[in-house]
């Protein structure tokens, strides 16, 4: 897919943080008023990460289970929200400096209101994300109904357009999620976000619990709804020949920290972090289907302890003293394409 003409950008994350802390339960704390060793412990999720997503591009969030891709993702959703850091939102029609944090009072909210609407979020599991005990028909007309984006008398049909747009037949808005295949129940998913008609969509591993055939379908009706509807997508996957196909750009996350960044075409072609390169290189193609694949070497650290320095070097063949102790920053390194390490930098 090519790339937009004109880059503007649309959600800016700056030196984003995410950390889970887990309290102190009463017995701990006595065990450590009488001198036990009892300490809180934090998940370092998502590390001082910044990233810019253009309107009208998909990006594609690519990195091992448990680096922080979903927890990311659901901050740009605004479920949750930074320990530390800002995400900033451009509205369509502002200025380049707006974002929702500068509007204040009854219309501030409301406008706050519609903002986060236009970000909408399309999760794993189609089931557990649907409502089991509503029809089709109040999943995919509720929310636009409660926000006014449609009235009452007109809302069957509205939920007969939205459904047809995602490739289900209305007939069937009277059914529960249960009585429809995971296929289906994704596309109902769809369906919902769609109903209040965002600008920014969030596909977080949205087509992994699916079949392969299935797969492709929805693939294909991420690309139509991008391609009428002007959608901008933040793509999720361990899929790295999906991310391929559907991205403009990518990014590569290790352990809550986004390593290399760099338009698709480029990084696949032009690797430059060694997680990345080592990404790449399990990834199967027809070249090399009959080599023998060899998983990365080490174990993933903590993300309750993280390793100073690169939070990669424990498991990386390059790894020098430098790596060890000091935190390699993400910079540009030629044309659009950003990497942190610091054996590039010495290049």
């Amino acid at each position: 897919m090519n790339a937009p003409h004109v880059m503007v950008p649309m959600v800016e994350v700056d030196h984003v943080s995410r950390r889970f802390v887990r309290r102190l339960n009463y017995a701990e704390r006595i065990a450590g008023w009488l001198g036990a060793r009892a300490e809180e412990q934090v998940v370092h999720a998502v590390d001082d990460v910044s990233l810019t997503i253009h309107r009208g591009e998909v990006v594609g969030l690519v990195g091992e289970s448990g680096c922080g891709k979903s927890t990311l993702g659901r901050m740009l959703a605004g479920i949750g929200t930074p320990s530390s850091g800002s995400i900033r939102t451009i509205e369509k029609t502002a200025e380049p400096s707006a974002s929702r944090s500068e509007h204040d009072g009854t219309r501030a909210g409301q406008r706050t209101a519609r903002h986060r609407l236009a970000t909408q979020m399309i999760f794993q599991d189609p089931l557990s994300s649907l409502n089991p005990r509503k029809r089709v028909r109040d999943i995919i007309g509720e929310a636009p109904l409660v926000h006014g984006f449609v009235e009452r008398k007109h809302l069957d049909a509205y939920v007969v357009d939205v459904m047809e747009r995602v490739g289900l037949n209305p007939d069937f808005r009277e059914r529960f999620p249960h009585q429809f295949s995971g296929g289906q129940r994704q596309r109902i998913g769809i369906g919902r976000a769609l109903a209040v008609k965002p600008d920014f969509l969030i596909c977080d591993e949205s087509i992994a619990a699916l079949d392969v055939s299935i797969q492709a379908q929805i693939i294909n009706l991420f690309v139509q709804l991008r391609r009428d509807l002007g959608l901008t997508y933040l793509f999720i996957s361990h899929d790295l020949g999906v991310v391929e196909h559907i991205s403009d750009r990518v990014a590569i996350m290790y352990l809550g920290r986004i390593v290399e960044t760099a338009p698709t075409v480029e990084l696949f072609a032009n690797p430059r972090h060694p997680y990345t390169i080592a990404l790449l290189a399990q990834m199967p193609r027809l070249s090399n289907r009959k080599r023998q694949f060899e998983p990365i070497q080490g174990e993933i650290p903590s993300p309750l302890a993280p390793p100073d320095g690169c939070h990669f070097h424990p498991r990386c063949p390059h790894a020098t003293q430098r790596c060890r102790t000091e935190r390699p920053m993400l910079r540009a390194s030629g044309t659009a394409h950003q990497v942190a390490c610091h054996l590039v930098e010495a290049q």
